[in-house]
């Protein structure tokens, strides 16, 4: 899951102005909204995750959009480490 919202978020701020195409980045939001939606996510897992992908969405602004997968990246850990 966190995997495909990084993997979105490259194609949303690509590094260069036309490394990914429109289709493309189309495809990577459908898989990574798919795979976020999993109903055996952890709650804290999902709400970090939808405002992830908020922000990859509003395309705009990318050290937002960077910092709400960061933030997505430590509920993962937490929860992995609280098994």
């Amino acid at each position: 899951m966190l995997v495909s919202i990084a993997v979105y978020q490259a194609a949303a701020f690509p590094v260069t102005a036309f490394g990914v195409s429109e289709e493309e980045r189309v495809a990577r939001r459908g898989v990574a909204y798919r795979v976020c939606a999993h109903e055996g996510l952890p709650q804290a897992v999902r709400v970090s995750a939808a405002a992830a992908l908020e922000a990859v969405d509003e395309g705009v602004d990318a050290e937002r959009a960077h910092a709400a997968v960061r933030a997505l990246s430590l509920a993962v850990y937490d929860q992995r480490a609280a098994r």
